[in-house]
């Protein structure tokens, strides 16, 4: 499900204050997770390697031309996502290295 742009417009208007929030999760080649409050979240990946991550069940590395993974996304190195959940576990891979997340949380 796509984020309406009036919901994008206001993630991206509101700044971070007091009632945001900042946490970490090492990512690699062992699945991982970390449960998250609800809200819009910015995941940056300082590292130097993709990190793989899903929302609500385990992160798999689909195989090229293979089947879609619903939910999932890729935080590529040196890049942040936004994505807005309700409370849920964050699974994240990699396919090889390690990254940490940088995750940041703007209640909504």
């Amino acid at each position: 499900m796509p984020t309406p742009r009036a919901l994008a417009e206001r993630i991206a208007s509101t700044p971070f204050a007091s009632d945001t929030e900042h946490r970490r999760q090492d990512a690699s080649t062992t699945p991982a997770n970390i449960t998250l409050a609800a809200g819009a979240w910015e995941a940056f990946n300082p590292g130097s390697v993709a990190v793989y991550a899903r929302l609500g069940a385990a992160v798999s590395i689909p195989a090229s031309g293979g089947a879609a993974v619903a939910g999932q996304f890729v935080i590529p190195a040196g890049a942040s996502v936004t994505f807005v959940a309700a409370a849920v576990a964050l699974h994240v891979l990699t396919a090889s290295g390690t990254a940490t997340l940088e995750l940041h949380r703007k209640p909504l």
